[in-house]
């Protein structure tokens, strides 16, 4: 069961978590006021137009309209769910987290804390034999002759396990990691006899590291000298607590920054692979961890790019791996694009024979997922002559293309570019009508649909483009938030006296319901905790530009300033009201006199009405 902590532990971290002390740890932090200023990361950002505000604790970017607290930029910036931002601020500020579970003692095989500290002691060790110690000689040649320098052995942490089934099993015991923890790591592996080994002996050792440059598994490549027919090429580490290899990549750590600012990933095979490309200067590479690119990759990826080359080997192996993750891509709509190396080389042959700019261009050349399906289906087809063949073709590819959800109403102008392009591509290529293909792929998709989603739209996601603004407000609906952001005590008379439907703007009614919500849980109405609960970052954006502008704002006496608010909006329903009276009225056949009659009820009503002033936004 997953840990869902409450609101004093989270409440803890966030007072811990000084918003300028954490973002300083990532930007370059400069004093602008009574706040600071600096750099966006999320695009390229000549002027800084990135703001903090130490009062609120809040964050937020001019151009890319997002914001929040350190919660949130924690978990924008490292591409984390809450619950792993909220691990490694409280282990930033020293404060243990209750488990939803038993704890498992400091010290102990289990102990997660305890098992990442074995990791970094092993790469250490693995890493410093390498360097130093005159029984890694055949690994510095064996490196030295695949190109690797002694820059890349330091920045990528390599190392060397000897060719002895118990060096680290023995080095453990001058260390303060024991046998059960390098076995729930692993590090070493237990024979059927009972008896502890190593599991990487006589390998390279390549580190595997989280996004927070964290060692959670190894990679190891046997040396040529001590491969024997039984001898596996590469092992990696097996599933662990802290590792799963559907979850990770390759070199993330390294390639994250380069990843985010390009918003393109290189995917290839081998460690080596991406290390020499990043000494050639192509440092947006990561590698698959042995085993087949999937979705939770995919989703991992997305976090960083928009576009991802997956560049695998020229030979007939590497091109059916690239067809079977197609259908992963084009499902997840992640614009794929795939480049196949000539002549049989290696990511890492090719670059060191035609350096980064020849690599370059050859990425310039990938095809898209589509493309290459189709290249795939119609292999060896005449379509105009085999129209059999060239069905079954189409099929393949409209089976394909299918694997996308639907368009929904709220979908993107450019995911439904997208679409239209790849169907015009398609009745080109096949010589059908563009509105037969879409036919034919709206009953694939129906088909697939009542297996795949709920027949209940009103669970499906919310449109999460919209974009929230505080210019786009109605005065009365931003006066309403802005007195309640700014005098919490008045929650309560607001909610008694407006209901969310008074509200027009969608924005502020989005702002008002959460407020609602927390309310009616009993939870702290502050702007904090609004904030917390809100995930869409546009909307946050739009509360931090509400909580600024209510504090600039200043509001005199709060019952006079609520008896105005309610005022206005009574005044605004009752005019509603008396707009669909009148429609009423005209749809009707009445008498003169009974129009005249409703009419005169109506200025009778409004003569009695005390004047109301707008608010501005001043």
């Amino acid at each position: 069961m997953a840990f869902l902590p409450d609101n004093d532990v989270k409440e803890q971290v966030r007072v811990a978590s000084d918003i300028v002390d954490v973002l300083g740890t990532y930007l370059n932090l400069r004093r602008q006021g009574r706040g600071y200023v600096a750099l966006c990361p999320w695009h390229d950002d000549s002027r800084p137009s990135f703001q903090v505000n130490p009062q609120r604790q809040s964050w937020r970017c001019w151009v890319c309209g997002i914001g929040g607290d350190v919660f949130s930029f924690v978990m924008r910036r490292e591409s984390i769910e809450f619950r792993e931002a909220l691990e490694l601020l409280a282990e930033r500020a020293n404060i243990a987290l209750p488990s939803a579970g038993p704890v498992a003692p400091a010290g102990s095989p289990n102990d997660k804390k305890f098992q990442y500290n074995a990791l970094a002691w092993a790469e250490r060790t693995f890493h410093e034999l390498l360097l130093n110690d005159p029984i890694a000689d055949e690994a510095r040649r064996y490196l030295h002759d695949r190109g690797i320098t002694k820059e890349a052995i330091y920045r990528f942490h390599l190392g060397f396990s000897p060719n002895d089934w118990q060096w680290l099993c023995n080095k453990s015991i001058q260390s303060a990691y024991n046998h059960p923890v390098l076995e729930n790591v692993g590090l070493i592996g237990k024979s059927q006899a009972g008896r502890m080994y190593d599991r990487f002996k006589g390998r390279v050792i390549f580190p595997i590291r989280d996004v927070q440059s964290r060692p959670i598994a190894f990679g190891g490549r046997i040396l040529p000298a001590y491969a024997d027919e039984k001898s596996a090429k590469y092992v990696n580490s097996p599933e662990t607590r802290l590792f799963s290899k559907s979850d990770n990549v390759y070199a993330l750590d390294l390639a994250r920054d380069h990843i985010t600012n390009s918003k393109k990933v290189v995917v290839v095979e081998g460690y080596t692979d991406v290390i020499a490309l990043h000494e050639a200067g192509v440092k947006n590479a990561v590698a698959v961890l042995g085993t087949a690119l999937g979705p939770r990759h995919i989703q991992l990826l997305r976090r960083y790019a928009d576009t991802v080359y997956l560049v695998l080997d020229g030979d007939e192996a590497g091109q059916k791996r690239t067809s079977e993750v197609l259908e992963l891509f084009i499902a997840q709509q992640v614009d794929l694009r795939i480049t196949t190396l000539p002549d049989n080389l290696d990511p890492c042959d090719f670059v060191q024979k035609y350096g980064a700019d020849g690599f370059r261009s050859h990425l310039d050349k990938s095809v898209d997922a589509l493309e290459h399906k189709i290249r795939i289906a119609t292999a060896g087809i005449n379509l105009a002559n085999d129209l059999h063949s060239a069905n079954d073709a189409l099929e393949d590819v409209l089976n394909t293309l299918a694997k996308a959800p639907n368009l929904a109403a709220e979908a993107s102008s450019e995911v439904r570019l997208r679409e239209h392009q790849f169907l015009a591509r398609i009745a080109r290529q096949f010589q059908v009508a563009e509105s037969e293909l879409r036919t034919r792929l709206s009953a694939l998709r129906k088909a697939a649909s009542t297996k795949t989603y709920p027949a209940n739209q009103e669970e499906m996601p919310a449109n999460p483009g919209t974009i929230y603004r505080i210019s786009t407000l109605d005065n009365w609906d931003r006066t309403l938030i802005e007195l309640m952001l700014a005098l919490p005590e008045t929650v309560e008379w607001c909610l008694d006296e407006i209901g969310p439907d008074e509200l027009i703007s969608e924005g502020a009614k989005a702002i008002y319901k959460v407020i609602r919500s927390r309310s009616e849980a009993h939870l702290d109405c502050a702007f904090p905790g609004i904030l917390d609960s809100i995930d869409n970052e546009s909307l946050r954006f739009l509360l931090i530009e509400l909580d600024e502008s209510a504090s600039n704002r200043g509001f005199g006496d709060a019952d006079q300033e609520l008896k105005r608010i309610v005022e206005a909006y009574r005044r605004r329903h009752e005019e509603r009201m008396e707009g669909q009276q009148v429609a009423s009225m005209q749809q009707q056949s009445l008498s003169k006199e009974d129009e005249l009659d409703i009419l005169q009820q109506i200025i009778e009503q409004n003569r009695n009405r005390q004047g109301i002033s707008f608010p501005t936004d001043g």
